[in-house]
């Protein structure tokens, strides 16, 4: 008879959320900005916004093999990176 796994056995498990270069990578991967041109750079309505920080993290927990237990960290993470690319985008404007 197997007993439920222990506290101890669950974080001897647990994967350490993806460094900082993966992150990046996975959301650049993901959101490479089109080269349009326009005299007016407009930040993403909230709805393309979410639907970006989605994807940028669900790419960021892949590289992670989808590893349970960071996805908020993934989520902030994916947040960061997706605002910072706006940011920058909106400064070649």
């Amino acid at each position: 008879m197997s007993t439920a796994p222990t506290r101890e056995d669950r974080a001897a498990r647990r994967v350490p959320a993806a460094p900082a270069a993966v992150t990046e990578d996975a959301v650049a991967e993901v959101l490479e900005l089109e080269e349009q041109p326009t005299d007016v750079v407009v930040a993403p309505d909230p709805e393309t916004r979410y639907e970006m920080i989605c994807t940028a993290a669900y790419f960021i927990a892949e590289q992670r093999d989808f590893a349970p237990g960071h996805e908020l960290a993934d989520w902030f993470a994916a947040e960061r990176a997706v605002d910072r690319l706006v940011r920058e985008h909106a400064g070649e404007g």
